[in-house]
């Protein structure tokens, strides 16, 4: 009986350190522990302690990971972890809306990936299609994020 509490509470440990230590090694230890706790009640104790212990580590699992969400945040460590700055306006590159509908030249051979000059600017840009020469004419057609595509004129 010690080995399968020792196991289940180690277990649970475990899998909510995973929440904050990613790779799922400690995770899946946790796991083993908790699977290991239940064999050994199936192997000590018979069929019906091994459902109800079965059931028992599976809500209290969850409600475990619940409570260490819940109070994790608001400890001092959790604090340090967790940032508490507002980041949807904030920009991780710098905006390139303006270059849509713009006239440049390459400046290197697009294949499709290349650089390209637009108002003494260099830019990386991917070619809509095909092969472009450098010193082409070239037209900025599609900007997604930080992906320019343009078009030879």
């Amino acid at each position: 009986m010690t080995w399968i509490l020792f196991l289940s509470v180690v277990g649970i440990i475990l899998i909510c350190l995973e929440l904050f230590l990613p790779g799922m090694v400690v995770g899946t230890m946790g796991a083993i522990c908790l699977v290991a706790a239940v064999l050994l009640t199936y192997a000590q104790h018979g069929v019906a302690a091994g459902n109800m212990a079965f059931v028992a580590l599976l809500v209290c699992s969850v409600v475990a990971v619940i409570v260490w969400l819940t109070i994790f945040p608001k400890t001092a460590a959790g604090k340090m972890l967790i940032t508490s700055r507002d980041l949807r306006d904030s920009k991780t590159a710098d905006p390139q809306d303006d270059l849509l509908g713009r006239i440049g030249k390459a400046l290197s051979p697009l294949r499709p990936a290349g650089v390209a000059m637009f108002d003494q600017r260099r830019v990386d840009v991917v070619a809509e299609s095909g092969l472009i020469e450098p010193e082409c004419p070239v037209k900025v057609v599609l900007v997604e994020g930080s992906r320019v595509v343009v078009r030879k004129i």
